[in-house]
């Protein structure tokens, strides 16, 4: 039998040598990392509950999510990110993972956290929709694009047939665009004074958002440990106002050298700035040997377009390392106080004008709003 109990601080060392056993030596069993994930988030700590054998005191098993906020066309609201769900193969059975699961949606509840959204993978994915009461809200498309066609065949149908794909060398040849209105230069942790101006500007751009200020991008992208991302912004020539951004990640993706662009957003009155971030992101991955670009963009987007634009192509279904679900449930709060009362009011009203989180074409979502790449 066990117990669930609140994570605290202290608990840090002991989840990071379950996950350890759990996901083998990764990013995500690293201290560091879940130090960083759990504890730095500038939307909040992590809330987690987790699971005690009753006899060793032992850990079976956790619970998390992580503070995330939003922006809609209402109002920003606070919501959470499911992540790092596991149980320890001798507790299997035992309902550790339905069991935590509502104290956890309960502690959110009280820390004002009105929503939760996952991209869960295919083993776990079932329990979120039957015993968990999300809603699949759909899938949200992987794009791609060859940045060496020869090395890629050679991979997946040998050396061979490698010769057969060098017709295609100059159809995904990188570009070298120029243009004497703009430039594209390296986002620093050093000059991101103009992100929120950049931000307030376009945070209507789409109806759902996560916020991506200077205090997001500089926690997730430039103080995580163990990865290292390539942040590009684009300007007019002889300004600092800030049009655009683009985050990308060298990684390995199905045994292949993978340049994954992780963010992409820009100003849509300067639509001839995405191209120009694109391009340049895709330069550096070739400069790195990266024999493949991909990312994950809602195709109503604008961002979408530009990647299309550039050769990026929707992956077919059967080559997707794995579908890309997005899961989405809204916390309802007990009539306790003055403030849930309030809160079941606002939700109330937005389930009665239909709530427009079910609507996956109404949210902005890329790569950078999960944690896995």
């Amino acid at each position: 039998m066990w117990k669930a109990v609140k994570y605290l601080p202290k608990d840090l060392l002991e989840t990071s040598e379950m996950t350890r056993e759990y996901y083998g030596e990764s990013w995500v069993s690293d201290p560091g990392f879940l130090k960083w994930q759990y504890e730095d988030n500038p939307a909040g700590p992590a809330v987690i509950q987790l699971a005690r054998d009753l006899d060793t005191n032992q850990l079976a098993g956790q619970n998390v999510v992580i503070p995330m906020r939003f922006k809609t066309d209402n109002r920003p609201m606070n919501g959470t990110l499911c992540l790092n769900i596991l149980t320890r193969e001798a507790f299997c059975g035992q309902g550790i993972f339905t069991g935590l699961a509502e104290p956890v949606y309960q502690d959110c509840i009280e820390q004002g956290l009105e929503f939760c959204y996952a991209f869960p993978n295919p083993n776990s994915y079932p329990g979120f929709i039957r015993k968990l009461g999300f809603t699949d809200l759909g899938s949200v498309p992987l794009l791609l694009r060859p940045l060496n066609p020869k090395a890629l065949v050679q991979k997946k149908l040998g050396s061979l047939l490698a010769p057969l794909a060098l017709p295609f060398h100059l159809l995904f040849r990188v570009k070298e665009p120029s243009n004497d209105r703009y430039e594209v230069y390296p986002l620093s942790a050093l000059n991101l004074s103009e992100l929120n101006a950049f931000w307030t500007k376009i945070q209507h751009k789409y109806p759902i958002m996560g916020i991506r200020d200077a205090d997001y991008l500089r926690w997730r992208y430039f103080d995580i440990p163990l990865r290292d991302y390539q942040i590009y912004g684009v300007r007019h020539k002889n300004s600092s106002t800030l049009l655009g951004y683009i985050v990308g990640r060298c990684t390995e993706v199905d045994a292949m050298a993978s340049g994954m662009i992780v963010d992409f957003l820009i100003d849509p009155s300067h639509p001839a700035t995405g191209s120009l971030l694109v391009n340049r992101l895709l330069r550096f991955f070739v400069d790195n040997k990266m024999d493949l670009a991909g990312s994950l963009m809602m195709p109503h987007t604008e961002e979408a377009r530009i990647l299309k634009a550039n050769r990026f192509f929707t992956c077919p279904k059967a080559l997707e390392p794995q579908p890309f679900r997005v899961v989405y449930r809204r916390f309802k709060p007990a009539l306790g106080d003055e403030n849930a009362k309030m809160s079941v009011k606002v939700n109330e009203k937005e389930e009665n004008n239909g709530d427009s989180f079910l609507q996956l074409n109404h949210w902005f979502l890329t790569m950078g709003d999960y944690d896995v790449i």
